[in-house]
């Protein structure tokens, strides 16, 4: 590690101690209030039974709300290996890709607040990049991934020596870069960017470089810093207490490590568990695993639901702004799946409208969504990537068909 990447952590560690302390004392938030589950809890574990085996395996916890009630909470497994901690809906996890929907809604907030426009060109922002290009492309293609922008971050040391040549950076070597950089310094080859892949809006590539220009923008609109200006105006009026950006320098008892079943030998300085199985698979192992707008959040279960509730309930933005995201931009290569403005839609012909994440980050997997029409939603966060995210969702839907919760409109 760099000599640069050691002073900048020690004074990260400073400025951050007392946020860290705050959030270890702080009481867990109120979440929706729970219910009878009506004979769901039967069905959905015998899903959730056969999927996450092993106590002593990295887990799971699941969550389903319905009129903004939980109808159905249970955690499997470990929260981490090396301090065995069991999970539960109050371990701090990351939410992998589901940290954008975040990321849209705080850039929505501006459009409502007539700050900006979804149509508004990059240029707009980043005056000195190559203008042909970047009036091309507009917040909207950003947030949809149709902005046609090429991802060049280096991944090799190989890769590095080269960039390095040609984009100045404060780091010297590769690995410190992949940890320890943020958007600014992660986003510096938008700077000599000539070209397009596509004409913007026509084509669909989930690409998350372009998101990292995003809290970039938001602090030259707003003037303040991203992560204040997102939890004053994000994270607030949900109620989140418990819901921040990572950071290598906080470390909580509650948070999660997630892991990876182990193959060959034992990496140097890689936790691996006593029986041999599991690999730690996190910050340190994962590339870009520090980066906010993409991938960035860690929050608990029963938080996220109280996310969901705010945000639908348009206590975040209105919710026709809420609406507008979850209005299909274009097709993905996926059946009967579009892309909105930072979630997935299935419009399925045998089913309603369901807005989702399925998506991973190290050894997080993540699969959180729901019917919106029908108050129902649900998340499955798990620290182990060995399950099949979308079958797992399907197996969901198939037991809240079953119950009647969400019809079908099978003809």
């Amino acid at each position: 590690m760099s000599l640069s990447s050691h002073i900048r952590i020690i004074i990260a560690a400073v400025m951050t101690a007392t946020a860290f302390l705050a959030l270890e004392c702080t009481t867990p938030a109120a979440t929706p209030a729970k219910q009878p589950d009506a004979g769901i809890a039967a069905p959905l574990d015998s899903v959730f039974d056969s999927i996450f085996t092993g106590k002593a395996n990295p887990g799971a916890t699941i969550v389903i709300m319905k009129d903004d009630s939980i109808v159905y909470s249970r955690s499997f497994g470990m929260a981490r290996l090396d301090k065995p901690a069991p999970m539960t809906d109050s371990t701090l996890l990351n939410v992998a890709s589901a940290s954008k929907t975040f990321t849209a809604v705080g850039l929505m907030k501006l459009v409502a607040d007539n700050k900006v426009s979804l149509d508004e060109p990059l240029s707009t922002f980043f005056p000195d990049y190559n203008r042909e290009v970047f009036s091309r492309v507009t917040l909207r293609h950003v947030l949809s991934h149709t902005s046609g922008l090429p991802d060049l971050r280096p991944r090799t040391n190989d890769q590095w020596k080269e960039y390095i040549k040609e984009y100045p950076s404060s780091f010297a070597q590769a690995p410190d870069y992949r940890l320890y950089g943020r958007e600014e310094e992660l986003a510096r080859f938008f700077s000599t960017v000539d070209s397009l892949r596509f004409t913007p809006g026509t084509h669909f590539e989930y690409n998350d470089a372009p998101y990292l220009l995003i809290p970039q923008i938001i602090e030259r609109i707003t003037g303040e810093s991203f992560e204040s200006w997102m939890k004053t105006n994000i994270f607030a009026p949900a109620g989140l207490t418990e819901t921040s950006y990572y950071d290598p320098t906080k470390h909580s008892s509650r948070m999660a490590h997630a892991y990876a079943p182990a193959r060959g030998e034992k990496k140097r300085g890689v936790f691996r568990s006593k029986d041999g199985a599991w690999d730690e698979f996190d910050y340190g192992e994962a590339e870009f695993f520090l980066t906010r707008a993409d991938n960035g959040i860690f929050t608990t279960p029963r938080e996220f639901m109280k996310w969901v509730s705010a945000l639908y309930n348009g206590r975040v933005i209105p919710r026709q702004y809420v609406d507008s995201a979850n209005t299909r931009q274009i097709d993905t290569n996926v059946r009967n799946v579009g892309y909105g403005l930072g979630l997935f839609l299935e419009e399925a012909p045998s089913k309603p409208l369901k807005p989702f994440h399925s998506t991973s980050n190290g050894g997080f997997g993540v699969f959180e969504g729901g019917y919106p029409d029908y108050n129902i939603f649900y998340l499955i966060f798990a620290n182990r990537p060995d399950w099949n995210r979308l079958e797992t969702a399907t197996k969901v839907d198939s037991v809240l068909l079953a119950k009647g919760w969400i019809p079908s409109t099978d003809k």
